[in-house]
């Protein structure tokens, strides 16, 4: 029995370490699985983060991230840092971002989302209008990394940043420290560019003998080629230009497009025009940075004139400030009432709302002939500006909008305004119109669709309620109004061109700039309804010339080519014995017609500095047309002179 029972012992032992090697396996069974749903459940809240950002959600994606952060994990550590990172930066919380930016360069050294640690680091440093330390931050980026979609995005970047006047003792203490063949190869092209847009093209070639063009990346040959080119130039007196845009902040886009427009000009001068120097400064968008900077410009006695800023907030406060000096100020894109007044050194290359509204008037009466006019209109300063201006000259040549409709906001619903204006063309209808037949015929589906009804239109006796509502049916074309003034903001274009069709008016449209979209005008449902249209605007219809072809510039890309005719009227007004401002001043208020890449400009008359040359264009067979210009008062077209 001592044996056997020493033998059950052993087999219930040997039971045992089989049940426990059983649990601990299935613990360790347990403990894999929780880790692998763990991951996994971290995994798609990153993936819910990554579509909240996408979707431009910072706040909600910071907080997704949080809650990650608070769980115990390895494996997603570095990315999670890297995309709360993105979020702050794009709640612009931008210290807390680059603390981020700090703590995964030193945690997580080998991440893979270093390079875009260090590319988001320059996207900082470029709204802050730091552009040497931001091409620092894309260089490291780019050293990181051999992924051809990455190096495209990031030389993207480098290019326009490395463009945007970076001193040169900036890039001699990167160069000193930068042991990357390739980028000290781009580092040497931003050298070269600098010398040669200071007016040192010698200098600028012996930099670029110095580069080896074997470690040039292919990206850049387009670049080095036209540096060599820009070299060539023969020696010329120097012309030193200040530029004041914005190259950061709400504006940027506008400013590098402008600030494009200006180069593409200076590169393609050929050896008649002038060597032109661009000194070029950001004023981050804002009011304080414009009065420090052109106050600077202005006292340095090489600088011949001052191009910019471009919102009319800071062009505001640069006429203000630099009130009472000669240095010129060339003002491109403000359309602002009385921002030539504040100076005689201001010169305003957009003609203001004011000459806009009131051409428009007078193109409306003495070139078509038109009496009963409407206008339609946005309830915003701009729109009012451009009314009163209107009226106002309608008034002067003896006629009165028969109907001026307003609306508020976005333009989606203007059935209320369109159906007035409707009731006032059939006010101008004689009693014994053509449209008797339609007398007793039931509304149709149109009118029901606009919800018309007779208490819209007139104040009716009951027992004529059938006859008028059937007489106002929609399928009846009006052209009582031959008119209809509609001045609107760029953004409106698509509201207004939809939804004008629909109501059946036939009526001489008479458009601003805002009216120069083809890709919409010339959907089906709309452009047969605004043929002979009439937009009176600062712009031309462009060409695509050879010049701007090759700077990759869209035709419609207006700040372009504002930048382009700043350098082209200059180079008009300037010869290298007339180099001192007073005469540069008094060579521009006498331009009575200059024709540049956009616009024409014509500053004799009065006010004085302002452009007083407006261009008619008419919308026809899907493309617009010049039928004429303004020059001041004078309408000038090849069979009509105006009185």
């Amino acid at each position: 029995m001592g044996i056997e029972l020493s033998n059950t012992k052993v087999l219930l032992l040997n039971k045992l370490i089989i049940w426990i090697g059983i649990v601990l396996i299935c613990n360790a069974l347990l403990l894999s699985n929780q880790s692998w749903f763990k991951n996994r459940s971290i995994k798609e809240q990153l993936k819910k983060a990554v579509v909240h950002y996408n979707e431009g959600r910072f706040a909600t994606t910071e907080t997704i991230l949080k809650k990650i952060l608070k769980q115990e994990h390895d494996n997603y550590q570095s990315v999670t840092w890297y995309l709360m990172m993105k979020a702050d930066y794009g709640l612009n919380k931008i210290e807390e971002a680059r603390g981020i930016a700090r703590n995964v360069l030193q945690s997580y050294p080998k991440s893979a989302y270093v390079k875009d640690v260090f590319s988001c680091l320059g996207d900082m440093f470029v709204d802050e209008g730091k552009y040497s330390a931001a091409l620092r931050m894309y260089l490291r980026a780019r050293s990181l990394q051999s992924d051809e979609l990455f190096l495209e995005k990031i030389d993207r970047r480098i290019m326009n940043t490395l463009k945007v006047n970076i001193s040169l003792p900036g890039v001699d203490e990167m160069l000193s420290v930068e042991f990357d063949l390739k980028n000290r190869s781009i580092l040497l092209l931003s050298k070269a560019y600098g010398a040669i847009f200071s007016g040192q093209p010698d200098d600028g070639a012996q930099i670029l003998s110095g580069i080896n063009i074997d470690h040039v990346p292919t990206r850049y040959f387009d670049f080095y080629e036209e540096l060599l080119l820009a070299t060539y130039r023969p020696s010329r007196k120097n012309i030193t230009i200040g530029v004041v845009l914005p190259l950061s902040g709400e504006y940027q886009s506008n400013g590098t497009l402008f600030l494009e427009g200006l180069k593409s000009a200076v590169q393609a001068q050929t050896e008649g025009l002038r060597n032109f120097s661009l000194i070029i400064y950001d004023n981050r968008s804002r009011g304080i940075e414009t009065i420090q900077t052109v106050k600077m410009l202005a006292k340095k006695p090489e600088i011949i004139a001052i191009i910019g800023p471009l919102n009319a907030g800071n062009a505001l406060i640069a006429a203000n400030t630099l009130s009472g000096s000669v240095i010129p100020l060339l003002i491109p894109s403000s359309v602002q009432d009385g921002l030539v007044t504040l100076g005689a050194n201001v010169f305003q290359l957009n003609s203001d709302e004011k000459t806009r509204g009131r051409l428009a008037a007078r193109y409306a009466v003495q070139k078509l002939g038109l009496k009963n006019i409407a206008v339609l209109a946005p309830s915003n300063e701009m729109g009012h500006n451009l009314v009163d201006a209107f009226c106002g000259e309608l008034d002067l040549l003896g006629f009165a909008p028969v109907k001026v409709e307003w609306y508020f906001g976005i333009p989606e619903d203007l059935q209320r305004q369109f159906n007035s204006i409707r009731k006032t063309a059939w006010d101008l209808m004689p009693k014994d119109d053509e449209y008797a037949e339609f007398l007793g015929m039931e509304i149709d589906s149109l009118d029901a669709l606009f919800k018309i009804s007779v208490d819209d239109f007139f104040d009716l006796q009951k027992d004529t309620e059938k006859e008028l509502s059937a007489k106002d049916s929609s399928k009846i074309n009006l052209d009582t109004i031959d008119g209809m003034y509609m001045p609107i903001p760029l953004d409106h274009l698509s509201y207004l061109a939809t939804q004008f069709p629909i109501y059946n008016l036939e009526t001489q449209v008479i458009g601003n700039e805002s009216w120069q979209d083809l890709d919409i005008l010339n959907q089906e449902n709309i452009g047969p309804h605004l043929d002979k249209m009439v937009v009176i605007t600062n712009r031309k219809e462009i060409f695509y010339n050879e010049i701007l072809s090759r700077a990759g510039y869209h035709k419609n890309n207006e700040f372009f080519y504002q930048g382009v005719d700043c350098v082209q009227l200059l180079s008009a007004v300037i010869t290298e014995d007339k180099l001192d401002r007073r005469t540069i001043l008094k060579s521009l208020n006498s331009i009575d017609e200059f024709h540049g890449s956009e616009r024409i400009f014509s500053f004799s008359g009065e006010p004085p500095n302002l452009n007083k040359a407006l261009q008619v264009l008419q919308y026809d067979q899907n493309s617009f047309s010049l039928v004429g210009f303004f020059k001041g008062d004078s309408l000038i077209t090849s069979s009509y002179q105006s009185p």
